[in-house]
């Protein structure tokens, strides 16, 4: 269960109570009256916004031009564009782990490739390394991301948003991301 709060108080009664002020009352009245007796972990972290949607489908309908342009397909551009700048994890599995990991990984999503990166010093393993799709990303490297499918478009002639109008949009991830 997620859930976002505002504030939060501590209560010394009757023992020590953490109690939170909830932007989601209902799964949080849920988990309340279901009278649990487990013993639960709590991790607490910043809430962070998830990037703009509309730039998430700016970047689509560029790659999608993109692809056009240069005979190939938005989800290999993209999947490229993930190897290029996005973040990953190196593996090292044995060759049958490696087919299995492989496969599981991919079925993520579409921007969730690996590949072969080296072999393990014993010589009997293998690397994998394993990139994370633009859903996890934060707002720089989405960004980083979106400048350099604008610069592709810009090299082959297809039109882009203005400075101004893709920094806007840009700043919507900013201002999201700061609450």
């Amino acid at each position: 269960m997620n859930l976002t709060f505002t504030e939060a108080k501590l209560d010394l009664t009757d023992g020590t109570w953490l109690c939170l002020k909830v932007r989601e009352p209902a799964p949080a009245k849920r988990f309340v009256l279901d009278k649990r007796t487990r013993l639960y972990d709590l991790k607490i972290t910043e809430h962070r916004e998830k990037r703009s949607l509309d730039a998430n489908a700016y970047a689509w309908t560029l790659m999608d031009k993109l692809a056009e342009a240069i005979g190939t397909t938005k989800e290999e551009i993209y999947r490229e564009k993930v190897r290029e700048f996005g973040p990953f994890r190196d593996f090292t599995l044995t060759q049958q782990e490696a087919k299995s990991f492989r496969v599981a990984w991919s079925m993520i999503g579409t921007g969730w490739p690996t590949e072969q990166v080296d072999y393990a010093p014993d010589g009997e393993r293998v690397v994998i390394r394993a990139y994370y799709g633009s859903s996890t990303y934060n707002t720089k490297q989405m960004s980083r991301l979106i400048d350099s499918i604008v610069e592709d478009c810009k090299m082959v002639g297809i039109e882009t948003l203005t400075p101004d109008k893709l920094a806007l949009l840009k700043e919507g991830w900013k201002r999201a991301s700061d609450d």
